[in-house]
C-alpha cells in the first residue's frame, strides 16, 4: 500500500538533508520524484546522481527563490509543461536561525514567517490550484512548534503555525480529494551535529526514550506512509517521530 509507481512528487528544499531523504524514499517507492532548490549547484548535481541510480531515469529539477512571489505560480507552471501535474507535494524548506527573544527584530521575524510559513501555505494554494485528481501534501513542523526551546521564539511559532495550517488547509481541501498532514521530527541527526552542538545532543540521549537521534530516514519512511494509499482516510493529523521525546515529563 506504499507503492508509488505513476505519482509525481515534489519534494522543497531537497538537495540534502531531510528533504532529500524523503526524496530518496518516494523514489525507492517508484515515485517519479521533482528535486527543488533554490538554485543550482554541485550539491543539488550530487543528489541527482544518487537518486538517478535508484531511480534508472534521469531526475527533474526546478529552482526557485521563494523571496520572489511570483515564484510560486511559475513553479508549478513549469512543472505542469513538462507532462502531468504534481500528485505530491512535501514543503520541507524551512530555516532554524537561533535568536534570543531580546535580540529579535522585524526583518528577522519577517525572514522566518516568510520563509516557514508564506511559502508552505502559497505552494499548497497553487498545488490545489493546478490539481486535477487530488493528491497529498506534507508538511515538515517540528516538535518546537509543541514544545519551544530557549531562543528560538520566532522558530517554534513559524512550526507551531504551519502544524494549524496543516489542518486548516485539510478542512478546506477535502473536497477537492487533497489530504494534507504534517510531521514533526524531533532532534534529527546530520553531519557534525555532535561538534556543532555537543551539549545539546548529549542532553537529547540522556532524555529521549528510545536513546537515539533521529535520522532523515526515520521522517522519510513517515513521509511515506502519509503520502501512500496505506494512509488513505488520514487528513490534517500530525505525526510526531522524536523518539518519545514528547512523552518526557518536564517537572
Amino acid at each position: 500500500m506504499t507503492e508509488l509507481t505513476g505519482k509525481r512528487a515534489l519534494v522543497t528544499g531537497s538537495k540534502s538533508g531531510i528533504g532529500f531523504a524523503i526524496a530518496k524514499r518516494l523514489v525507492q517507492a517508484g515515485a517519479e520524484i521533482i528535486l527543488h532548490a533554490r538554485n543550482d549547484s554541485s550539491e543539488v548535481e550530487a543528489a541527482k546522481i544518487k537518486l538517478a541510480k535508484l531511480a534508472n531515469e534521469d531526475i527533474s529539477t526546478v529552482f526557485g527563490d521563494f523571496s520572489d512571489p511570483n515564484s510560486y505560480c511559475s513553479l508549478f507552471e513549469a512543472i505542469n509543461k513538462e507532462s502531468k501535474p504534481i500528485d505530491i507535494l512535501v514543503n520541507n524548506a524551512a530555516i532554524q536561525p537561533v535568536c534570543a527573544l531580546a535580540e529579535l527584530g522585524p526583518s528577522e521575524i519577517s525572514q522566518m514567517l516568510e520563509t516557514n510559513l508564506q511559502v508552505p501555505i502559497m505552494m499548497t494554494r497553487y498545488f490545489a490550484e493546478y490539481s486535477e485528481n487530488g493528491g497529498s501534501i506534507v508538511n515538515i513542523c517540528s516538535i518546537e512548534g509543541l514544545t519551544p526551546a530557549i531562543n528560538h521564539s520566532h522558530y517554534a511559532a513559524s512550526k507551531a503555525g504551519l502544524i494549524n495550517f496543516t489542518k486548516a488547509s485539510a478542512l478546506e481541501l477535502g473536497s477537492k480529494n487533497i489530504r494534507v498532514n504534517s510531521i514533526c521530527p524531533g532532534l534529527t541527526d546530520r553531519q557534525n551535529l555532535d561538534k556543532d552542538w555537543p551539549q545539546g545532543v548529549q542532553n537529547w540521549l540522556e532524555n529521549v526514550p528510545l536513546k537515539r537521534l533521529g535520522t532523515g530516514e526515520d521522517i522519510a519512511n513517515a513521509a511515506l506512509f502519509l503520502v501512500s494509499d496505506a494512509a488513505s482516510f488520514i487528513t490534517g493529523a500530525n505525526l510526531i517521530v522524536d523518539g518519545g521525546m514528547e512523552c518526557v515529563p518536564s517537572w
